[in-house]
């Protein structure tokens, strides 16, 4: 859903002397448009076109500012928490995160960019428990045959982290 509102500005904040006089889009006639944002929904606002990452997937990216010829590591508590983070909780080697991300993928438009991502991370048994986690998946729980497939998206994945764990 998008919101339209207009932004409250005095006459005098755009008056000659105002704080806002002569600042482009100051006037009273500009919109505001405002997107909601809902990940139970599916909708992400400015973030819909983005990547969606693991915590396996951002430690790869870090480990690369690690190699020889890269940019140094910011210094900063940001970062430093953010390494440390990933560090902990990374579940899975890059191999099986691209091996994972490829299979899900190829369900076409069944699931979402982003719930692809939440399946790969926490790897939910059962699918009342992915809903209860992932609430889009809501959609698939009415006991019908998308339901069964999701099940069986859900125990691929499974299958395939501990196989991998175990090679």
């Amino acid at each position: 859903m998008v919101n339209e509102t207009k932004p409250v500005i005095s006459a005098t904040a755009t008056a000659p002397g105002g704080p806002l006089h002569g600042i482009p889009g100051s006037s009273r006639s500009r919109r505001t448009v405002i997107t909601e944002e809902d990940a139970t929904k599916l909708q992400f606002g400015d973030f819909a076109d983005g990547e969606t990452l693991t915590p396996s997937d951002v430690q790869q990216l870090l480990l690369i500012r690690n190699q020889p010829g890269a940019p140094p590591a910011p210094d900063n508590k940001v970062y430093k928490t953010t390494a440390e983070y990933v560090n902990n909780f990374a579940n899975a080697s890059y191999a099986v995160v691209a091996s994972m991300r490829e299979s899900l993928q190829a369900q076409g438009s069944f699931l979402n960019k982003f719930e692809i991502a939440q399946i790969m991370y926490l790897r939910p048994e059962r699918v009342e428990v992915a809903v209860a986690l992932i609430p889009s998946l809501e959609r698939y729980a009415h006991g019908d045959e998308d339901e069964g497939r999701l099940q069986q998206i859900l125990d691929d994945v499974r299958t395939q982290a501990r196989y991998a764990a175990q090679g």
